[in-house]
């Protein structure tokens, strides 16, 4: 496969995977399905991620959070599912979802939220229900985020790391200069370094493939058998994105 193919395929594979989003909500039947990011102006390129807001009555989401990992498997195979309460909208859940599809990997951030604690992003577009929401800059209630300590299980964190590195070849082929995204993994890194101790290296964190894929191997010792798989998928995503771009 060359460039050009790999890059019509992901184009395709995420038109498909969006329309699968908006049709396994909208049979729960939401007040909205936002879409914000990059998309809403057209996607950067074909590395671009989903991302997604989806708002429910204020009595609706408890249970539309409980079916989330069936709701997330009907919509594409999950490789690897991450959850995190510090970042979730009040009330709420977000996830961040590998999808594996006939056309590749694909990475999307879900937002569930309450109607009464719904604050859409001023970019968003509505793709679903009526535009109604109150506009701007959404912020997690800070009193909340004091209050919520995300669990720190080994399996957790391990997903955490592979959604961080799978992230790490957009920056790559983007050549992204700025430190932000390396600085979060070498935080991710190090925390999950002093949480379970020696169960990983030290690394010297850069953006780069051949830290990604020893970061993998590190991850592959430890890891449950499902997210073994998963690794594989990842590492052979990253050798084809390294002999296409590089």
């Amino acid at each position: 496969m060359n460039r050009e193919e790999f890059r019509r395929r992901r184009i395709e594979g995420r038109k498909k995977l969006l329309e699968n989003i908006i049709n396994a909500f909208k049979s729960l039947h939401p007040v909205a399905i936002h879409q914000f990011g990059s998309s809403v102006n057209g996607f950067k390129d074909e590395f671009s991620d989903i991302d997604i807001w989806i708002t429910f009555k204020d009595d609706e989401v408890e249970n539309v959070v409980k079916k989330l990992n069936t709701i997330f498997k009907n919509i594409s195979p999950i490789v690897v599912r991450h959850y995190s309460k510090s970042w979730s909208p009040v009330g709420g859940s977000a996830n961040s979802v590998i999808h594996e599809t006939k056309n590749g990997l694909f990475i999307v951030d879900y937002y569930i939220s309450k109607y009464s604690e719904t604050v859409i992003k001023k970019d968003s577009i509505v793709l679903y229900g009526d535009d109604i929401l109150p506009r701007g800059e959404w912020r997690l209630n800070k009193e909340v985020a004091t209050s919520i300590r995300d669990s720190h299980i080994l399996k957790k964190d391990i997903n955490l790391l592979l959604n961080l590195i799978f992230i790490s070849s957009k920056g790559i082929v983007r050549k992204w200069k700025k430190d932000d995204f390396v600085n979060t993994l070498k935080t991710v890194h190090r925390n999950f370094r002093r949480r379970h101790k020696k169960k990983i290296k030290r690394r010297r964190i850069s953006l780069s493939f051949r830290v990604d894929y020893r970061l993998l191997a590190d991850l592959y010792a430890i890891s449950s058998k499902n997210q073994k798989k998963a690794i594989l998928k990842i590492k052979e995503y990253l050798q084809q994105v390294e002999e296409l771009y590089t």
